[in-house]
């Protein structure tokens, strides 16, 4: 082989090297560019791509990987929508994960507001740039970026908080104990990757996805991708089109560009599975 068309162990050393820093790169959270009332205080959303999504499920791995999901349980999960007739039959693919609801006009999402544990202590939150925003927490409870959390050593294990939530996305968790009653099992379900996030690096789902389905960043930056394909799709003027379940008025913060209309197929679907489980035990 030509010494021009070789390629030397050191030249593969400086293409690795390369590689992996561009790798490491991608996984990080750019410093948000927020101004006036919102500078240092990000709010936090995930847009998911359904025209990007391939329905490889590397993010219900990654998530169980990295939380240690119990099986039968999702904190991640990805469903598969069929929809038309032959020949124009459609199969699509539609990622779902805990909304981090904004609670509406309340501001206090559904799950949070039933938690017999919450308002507790009340909790800082300092931004980056040393603000201080006091909130409640509980044994669920919403932080001031928007992120909706629990704190299984406050949870008592009731579960009213899973029989709240209208998009089924919370499940008792028989690896935890609830507080210190041990004899009941504590709750999980998807954090958004708090802990990755508070260290400035994108949730793990996110970093896994193959087909840059999911895009997650700070609404509050507005040169953040996110807040870029918010006003291109304009995702939070059209919530009725763009988020599950827009009846029940929780406000997610988990966004779909949909142009082939996923999500209304996913509804159809799933009032057709509905009727026929009613059918069954009638």
């Amino acid at each position: 082989m030509s010494e021009d068309k070789a390629l030397s162990r050191r030249d593969l050393l400086k293409t690795g090297g390369a590689a992996a820093a561009a790798t490491a790169v991608a996984g990080v959270l750019p410093i948000s560019k927020a101004e006036g009332a919102n500078a240092g205080l990000p709010r936090w959303a995930m847009i998911i791509d359904l025209r990007k999504c391939i329905g490889c499920r590397g993010c219900t791995v990654a998530c169980k990987s990295e939380f240690g999901v119990p099986l039968g349980r999702w904190s991640a999960v990805v469903k598969q929508i069929e929809s038309g007739k032959y020949p124009k039959a459609r199969k699509d693919f539609l990622p779902r994960l805990c909304n981090h609801c904004s609670g509406g006009k309340e501001e206090v999402p559904p799950c949070v507001k039933i938690c017999p544990q919450y308002p507790l202590d009340r909790k800082e939150f300092v931004t980056p740039d040393g603000k201080v925003h006091k909130y409640r927490d509980g044994a669920t409870y919403k932080r001031p970026d928007g992120m909706v959390l629990f704190d299984n050593s406050q949870c008592i294990g009731c579960g009213k908080c899973i029989e709240k939530c209208p998009y089924g996305v919370r499940y008792f968790n028989p690896f935890v104990t609830a507080g210190k009653d041990n004899t009941k099992n504590g709750i999980g379900k998807c954090t958004l990757c708090q802990h990755r996030v508070d260290k400035g690096l994108i949730p793990s789902c996110v970093n896994t996805c193959q087909g840059s389905a999911r895009i997650f960043g700070d609404l509050n930056d507005p040169d953040s991708e996110v807040s870029r394909l918010v006003k291109e799709f304009n995702l939070l003027k059209d919530r009725e089109k763009t988020t599950l379940l827009p009846q029940e008025k929780t406000e997610p913060y988990v966004f779909y560009i949909d142009p082939k209309n996923v999500l209304k197929a996913y509804k159809i679907n799933s009032k057709k599975k509905e009727a026929e489980f009613n059918d069954q035990i009638i």
